[in-house]
Protein backbone atom coordinates (compact mmCIF):
# COMPACT_ATOMS: atom_id res chain seq x y z
CA UNK A 1 0.00 0.00 0.00
CA UNK A 2 0.97 3.50 -0.62
CA UNK A 3 1.58 5.74 2.48
CA UNK A 4 -1.64 7.88 1.00
CA UNK A 5 -3.37 5.09 1.87
CA UNK A 6 -2.33 4.05 5.15
CA UNK A 7 -3.01 7.83 5.95
CA UNK A 8 -6.54 7.41 4.61
CA UNK A 9 -7.26 5.00 7.12
CA UNK A 10 -5.55 6.56 9.68
CA UNK A 11 -7.93 9.57 8.89
CA UNK A 12 -10.96 6.92 9.10
CA UNK A 13 -9.50 5.16 12.29
CA UNK A 14 -9.57 8.88 14.08
CA UNK A 15 -13.52 9.70 13.01
CA UNK A 16 -14.57 5.77 14.16
CA UNK A 17 -15.85 6.25 17.37
CA UNK A 18 -16.20 2.12 17.47
CA UNK A 19 -11.72 1.62 17.01
CA UNK A 20 -11.14 -0.45 19.62
CA UNK A 21 -7.44 0.33 20.16
CA UNK A 22 -5.75 3.65 21.18
CA UNK A 23 -2.02 4.19 21.16
CA UNK A 24 0.01 6.97 23.05
CA UNK A 25 3.47 7.64 21.50
CA UNK A 26 6.56 8.83 23.47
CA UNK A 27 9.83 9.65 21.35
CA UNK A 28 12.92 11.84 23.29
CA UNK A 29 13.59 15.06 21.77
CA UNK A 30 17.12 15.18 20.16
CA UNK A 31 17.96 11.91 21.57
CA UNK A 32 20.69 11.66 18.59
CA UNK A 33 22.71 14.76 20.94
CA UNK A 34 23.44 12.57 23.61
CA UNK A 35 26.32 10.91 24.60
CA UNK A 36 27.09 6.90 24.76
CA UNK A 37 26.40 6.81 28.21
CA UNK A 38 23.74 9.26 28.37
CA UNK A 39 21.72 6.92 26.20
CA UNK A 40 22.45 3.84 27.89
CA UNK A 41 20.94 6.03 30.81
CA UNK A 42 18.02 6.65 28.42
CA UNK A 43 17.35 3.59 27.93
CA UNK A 44 17.25 2.19 31.44
CA UNK A 45 14.90 5.13 32.12
CA UNK A 46 12.42 4.18 29.41
CA UNK A 47 12.31 0.71 30.68
CA UNK A 48 11.54 1.66 33.99
CA UNK A 49 9.10 4.29 33.05
CA UNK A 50 7.52 1.50 30.65
CA UNK A 51 6.77 -0.95 33.82
CA UNK A 52 5.80 1.67 36.00
CA UNK A 53 2.79 3.30 33.49
CA UNK A 54 2.76 -0.57 32.82
CA UNK A 55 1.75 -1.24 36.71
CA UNK A 56 -0.23 1.78 36.81
CA UNK A 57 -2.40 0.69 33.81
CA UNK A 58 -2.70 -2.70 35.70
CA UNK A 59 -4.05 -0.81 39.07
CA UNK A 60 -6.47 1.27 36.78
CA UNK A 61 -8.37 -2.44 35.66
CA UNK A 62 -8.22 -3.23 38.95
CA UNK A 63 -9.59 0.32 40.48
CA UNK A 64 -12.16 0.52 37.24
CA UNK A 65 -12.93 -3.23 37.52
CA UNK A 66 -13.15 -3.17 33.56
CA UNK A 67 -10.19 -4.56 31.12
CA UNK A 68 -8.09 -1.82 30.27
CA UNK A 69 -4.90 -3.26 28.29
CA UNK A 70 -5.27 -5.50 25.28
CA UNK A 71 -5.39 -10.11 26.71
CA UNK A 72 -4.03 -11.46 23.84
CA UNK A 73 -1.72 -14.22 24.48
CA UNK A 74 0.23 -13.35 21.68
CA UNK A 75 1.46 -10.09 23.63
CA UNK A 76 4.33 -9.88 25.67
CA UNK A 77 6.19 -7.07 27.84
CA UNK A 78 9.78 -5.80 26.45
CA UNK A 79 10.89 -6.68 29.96
CA UNK A 80 9.66 -10.29 29.51
CA UNK A 81 12.07 -10.90 25.84
CA UNK A 82 12.75 -14.38 25.44
CA UNK A 83 13.80 -16.49 22.07
CA UNK A 84 10.29 -17.31 21.83
CA UNK A 85 9.11 -13.58 21.35
CA UNK A 86 9.17 -11.99 17.99
CA UNK A 87 10.32 -8.66 18.14
CA UNK A 88 7.57 -6.83 16.61
CA UNK A 89 4.09 -5.50 16.86
CA UNK A 90 3.33 -8.07 19.49
CA UNK A 91 5.92 -6.46 22.11
CA UNK A 92 3.03 -3.78 24.50
CA UNK A 93 4.24 -1.67 25.93
CA UNK A 94 5.90 -1.59 22.42
CA UNK A 95 9.64 -0.23 22.37
CA UNK A 96 12.20 0.41 20.00
CA UNK A 97 14.85 2.74 20.77
CA UNK A 98 14.24 6.06 22.18
CA UNK A 99 10.37 5.36 21.08
CA UNK A 100 7.76 3.98 23.42
CA UNK A 101 3.90 3.59 23.24
CA UNK A 102 1.24 2.36 25.29
CA UNK A 103 -2.01 0.84 24.69
CA UNK A 104 -5.50 0.79 26.01
CA UNK A 105 -8.65 -0.04 24.70
CA UNK A 106 -10.24 2.87 23.45
CA UNK A 107 -12.17 4.99 26.18
CA UNK A 108 -10.75 3.46 29.12
CA UNK A 109 -7.64 5.98 29.79
CA UNK A 110 -7.11 9.10 29.08
CA UNK A 111 -4.06 10.45 26.79
CA UNK A 112 -3.23 12.95 30.20
CA UNK A 113 -3.33 10.19 32.58
CA UNK A 114 -1.04 8.34 30.57
CA UNK A 115 1.22 11.80 30.41
CA UNK A 116 0.87 12.26 33.85
CA UNK A 117 2.06 8.34 35.02
CA UNK A 118 5.33 9.23 32.57
CA UNK A 119 5.85 12.24 34.21
CA UNK A 120 5.68 10.97 37.66
CA UNK A 121 8.14 8.16 37.01
CA UNK A 122 10.25 10.94 34.71
CA UNK A 123 10.56 13.29 37.57
CA UNK A 124 11.14 10.33 40.24
CA UNK A 125 14.40 9.28 37.70
CA UNK A 126 15.33 13.13 37.17
CA UNK A 127 15.46 13.27 33.50
CA UNK A 128 16.06 16.41 31.66
CA UNK A 129 14.59 14.55 28.86
CA UNK A 130 11.64 15.87 26.91
CA UNK A 131 9.38 14.03 24.74
CA UNK A 132 7.34 14.27 21.21
CA UNK A 133 3.99 13.14 22.18
CA UNK A 134 1.32 11.53 19.66
CA UNK A 135 -1.37 9.22 19.83
CA UNK A 136 -3.78 7.93 18.04
CA UNK A 137 -6.58 5.01 17.85
CA UNK A 138 -6.73 1.83 15.83
CA UNK A 139 -8.86 -0.74 14.79
CA UNK A 140 -6.86 -4.13 14.11
CA UNK A 141 -4.29 -6.18 16.17
CA UNK A 142 -4.75 -8.54 12.98
CA UNK A 143 -2.59 -7.85 10.10
CA UNK A 144 -4.82 -9.57 7.47
CA UNK A 145 -7.35 -7.19 8.21
CA UNK A 146 -5.15 -4.23 7.27
CA UNK A 147 -6.64 -3.64 3.86
CA UNK A 148 -9.57 -2.44 5.46
CA UNK A 149 -8.89 -1.20 8.84
CA UNK A 150 -6.31 0.92 10.20
CA UNK A 151 -3.49 -1.83 12.19
CA UNK A 152 -1.56 -1.47 15.56
CA UNK A 153 1.86 -1.82 13.21
CA UNK A 154 0.55 1.19 10.54
CA UNK A 155 -0.52 3.02 14.17
CA UNK A 156 2.95 2.81 15.52
CA UNK A 157 4.56 3.70 12.11
CA UNK A 158 1.72 7.05 12.01
CA UNK A 159 2.84 7.82 15.23
CA UNK A 160 6.60 7.85 14.83
CA UNK A 161 6.61 9.91 11.88
CA UNK A 162 4.52 12.40 13.90
CA UNK A 163 7.79 12.43 16.05
CA UNK A 164 10.06 13.45 13.60
CA UNK A 165 10.71 17.12 13.90
CA UNK A 166 10.26 18.43 10.09
CA UNK A 167 6.88 17.29 10.70
CA UNK A 168 6.92 18.42 14.82
CA UNK A 169 7.30 22.21 13.26
CA UNK A 170 4.64 21.67 10.49
CA UNK A 171 2.23 20.67 13.01
CA UNK A 172 2.69 23.51 15.44
CA UNK A 173 2.45 25.59 12.44
CA UNK A 174 -1.81 24.39 12.36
Amino acid sequence: MAYQEYFKLYLDAQKNSSAPYYMVSFDVINSKLLSDDERFQLQSNINIIMKYVYSKLLESEKLLNQQVLISDKRYFRPWELSKNNRIGFYMDPYCIGDSFQFTVLSYTITKSQIIGWVNECKKKLKMKEDFHIADAYYETNEYSEGKRKFFRGYCIQTLEAFHKDDLQKDIKKL
